[in-house]
């Protein structure tokens, strides 16, 4: 089996993590390639499966993104996570989705691209004293930032330039993000594998290790992780992975933060059975499709 991991150009090899299930399959008798995604060379079609894995500047180009997600779907590409999926997955408006089946996040407010509103008023009409704000498109705390009652004036006219460019999102600041850390439940064809515990940095708010954020194997509770599965099982398509992130509050409850399916990092390394499970996974998902 030709399985390509796609990547990017900043990173046209495969990441640490990705390197360490790159060898476990390669032993299973399948013959990784790493693959940018938006190299007009790569013939697609050569490929058995094409797999998502480290494509973080898709949210810099959406619109070249798409049309790449279009070629695939053109030529019958056996793209893991389907197309259908990542084209969802893309904008954050799916929250909306999500708050309608009472899937509990952090409060918010979509604003859409070229819209006329005011971030005080936003602030102000949800009595919220700090808040999150980034683009409804985006990755790895891609133009990510903090507006709080003291800077939001002055935050006004960054936050009028980033409408100019997409949709953005304002969430409320949950403050347990940097006590207790957010929570990433690693899914595997919508199976649970293993956990993560990520925290921010000191000094910062943001978890990822590029701003000095931490990450430690974790157990879940059972209801987090009931929680977590109910999530996937709203997704009717098959999923290769899934990366459900949330943070659990000081009452108990687990906030959803991100239901990541296009290019998570897995964490596999953390866990003894991540790449067989994983190998396991793609198989099945490999032999379904030839059925079809």
């Amino acid at each position: 089996m030709k399985i390509a991991f796609v990547t990017y150009k900043n990173e046209p090899g495969l990441t640490k993590d990705d390197k360490v299930l790159a060898h476990y399959l390669s032993q299973k008798d399948m013959v990784i390639s790493p693959a940018v995604w938006d190299d007009a060379n790569v013939n697609w079609q050569q490929f058995d499966a094409v797999v998502l894995r480290s494509t973080w500047d898709y949210f810099e180009k959406p619109d070249a993104f798409n049309k790449w997600l279009d070629k695939l779907a053109s030529l019958n590409c056996n793209v893991l996570n389907p197309v259908s999926v990542i084209r969802w997955n893309q904008n954050k408006k799916y929250f909306i989705d999500f708050s309608k089946k009472g899937i509990l996040l952090p409060p918010y407010r979509i604003c859409f691209r070229n819209g006329h509103i005011s971030l005080k008023k936003i602030m102000e009409d949800n009595n919220w004293c700090k808040a999150v704000v980034k683009p409804a498109i985006s990755g790895g705390s891609y133009n990510t930032w903090v507006t709080t009652s003291a800077t939001v004036s002055t935050d006004e006219i960054r936050f009028t330039e980033m409408l100019q460019s997409g949709d953005v999102i304002i969430q409320k600041f949950v403050d347990e993000i940097i006590t207790n850390g957010e929570l990433s439940l690693i899914f595997i064809n919508k199976k649970f594998s293993h956990a993560i515990c990520k925290k921010a940095g000191e000094n910062d708010f943001r978890v990822q290790t590029q701003f000095g954020g931490t990450a430690e194997p974790i157990q879940p509770s059972k209801n987090i992780l009931k929680i977590a599965t109910d999530i996937l099982n709203e997704i009717s398509e098959p999923l290769l992975y899934a990366r459900v992130d949330g943070i659990e509050t000081n009452e108990g409850e687990f906030l959803l933060m991100e239901l990541e399916l296009i290019e998570p990092v897995l964490f596999v390394a953390a866990n003894d059975n991540a790449c067989e499970n994983f190998y396991n996974a793609l198989q099945q998902l490999l032999t379904a499709n030839s059925a079809v």
